[in-house]
């Protein structure tokens, strides 16, 4: 390996995850170079919340900053009881938040994420990216990473340090040594739209809280998030519900008349929004991967979904993605002759980490999703224990700091 690919880390894919460890990487003293396959980035996905153990990062990587004039930051978190429109609880966030946390929370469209994290690349000098390079084979050994680019119209190699696959739920750098698995399918679709603030129905207005607030309304099977983005110019609606599996398939055109189905009964805000945002509903089905896994062998390092795609019902994607990245860039801020060591509780950390949050998700899940007797209790336990103790609930999720990433 050359002098100049011992400090050369190579990152496939330009997501959160790929982009976020880039900077991390190169604040670390490292040359990265991220490959991308497709030709130009565009604004796909919608919106996300960036909870404070995500943010506090951004902040220390100088992302957050860019991303605050186009961003929100929601007064409060409000759990609603989907047919009757109901406030079953009210946690506060806005200053409650950065005062208990140390960092806000904050709701954003994604494309606005990925500008800033983009801009941030950019005006690094250790990192370079390269659109349409696709990486279709690679090798590693003790020494470092070999990569083959598809770059169009020629083949190229190119040597590092180490290879970060941050390529995605269906990883080919994954897939290329787990043959036998995949990301398997949830059972879950969830359904994104979104309208200018101009456009937002009056019921649904008028059944809001607070305007500047992240809502989610609960019901049985389904449920249905509603807050603003883009400096508060648009709002962001998800819907989750139960669907077929699409096989490989990301976002396609959905049928609102299917999903007003799926909410039959519920307050006649959310059917005000399904029917005003009829032509732009789009269904994302939900894959996750059962078993986590960021080492791929002693210099190959999975990332972000493709280590641990998850379900959204924690709201934590995206922090996940960044806290691994971060986390990385810690355990290799030493010399490379202790990089298995630092590796392995690198691996042994984020997994457990991992699952913990995984464990939140399937509790939301279950929760949000009652009926019957047990939605009965659920909003009786909402209603009745005081905000404070479901606050204090999340410290450990919100919190963290457990990174050493400075």
């Amino acid at each position: 390996m050359t002098a100049s690919a011992v400090r050369q880390i190579i990152i496939s894919g330009a997501g959160v995850a790929g982009l976020t460890a880039a900077l991390a990487l190169a604040a670390k003293g490292f040359e990265i170079i991220i490959f991308e396959k497709a030709p130009r980035l565009s604004e796909v996905g919608a919106g996300l919340q960036l909870a404070p153990n995500a943010t506090r990062l951004l902040t220390r990587l100088g992302v957050l900053d860019r991303l605050l004039p186009q961003a929100v930051t929601p007064d409060a978190l409000y759990l609603q009881d989907g047919a009757r429109g109901t406030t079953l609880l009210r946690m506060a966030l806005g200053d409650a938040a950065e005062t208990r946390w140390h960092a806000p929370y904050l709701v954003c469209h994604r494309a606005d994420l990925q500008a800033a994290l983009i801009a941030a690349v950019h005006a690094h000098p250790a990192i370079s990216i390269r659109l349409g390079s696709n990486v279709i084979s690679h090798e590693a050994g003790k020494d470092g990473a070999t990569v083959r680019i598809d770059a169009g119209d020629r083949i190229e190699e190119h040597h590092g340090t180490m290879l970060l696959a941050c390529d995605g739920v269906w990883s080919a750098r994954r897939a290329a040594v787990e043959h036998d698995r995949s990301a398997a399918f949830t059972g879950y679709i969830a359904w994104r739209a979104s309208l200018a603030a101009e456009a937002l129905p009056e019921a649904l207005r008028a059944a809001l809280p607070e305007v500047n607030s992240v809502s989610a309304w609960l019901g049985r099977g389904v449920h249905f998030i509603v807050y603003p983005v883009k400096a508060g110019k648009f709002f962001n609606f998800v819907a989750i519900t139960k669907g077929r599996d699409p096989g490989r398939e990301w976002s396609s055109r959905g049928d609102s008349l299917a999903l007003a189905a799926a909410f039959s009964g519920w307050h006649t805000a959310i059917h005000a929004v399904i029917g005003a945002a009829a032509e732009q509903w789009t269904f994302w089905p939900l894959f996750q991967i059962d078993r986590p896994r960021f080492l791929l062998n002693e210099r190959t390092v999975l990332l972000g979904d493709a280590a641990h795609a998850m379900t959204p019902f924690a709201a934590q994607g995206a922090a996940m993605a960044i806290e691994d990245a971060c986390a990385l860039a810690a355990a290799l801020g030493g010399d490379a002759v202790d990089w298995p060591a630092a590796l392995s509780r690198f691996n042994e950390e984020r997994l457990a980490r991992i699952a913990s949050v995984a464990r939140r998700g399937s509790l939301n899940r279950f929760a949000y999703h009652a009926a019957g007797p047990l939605a009965l209790g659920r909003n009786m336990l909402l209603r009745s224990r005081p905000p404070e103790r479901f606050i204090a609930d999340l410290d450990w999720l919100y919190g963290y700091d457990g990174t050493g990433f400075i």
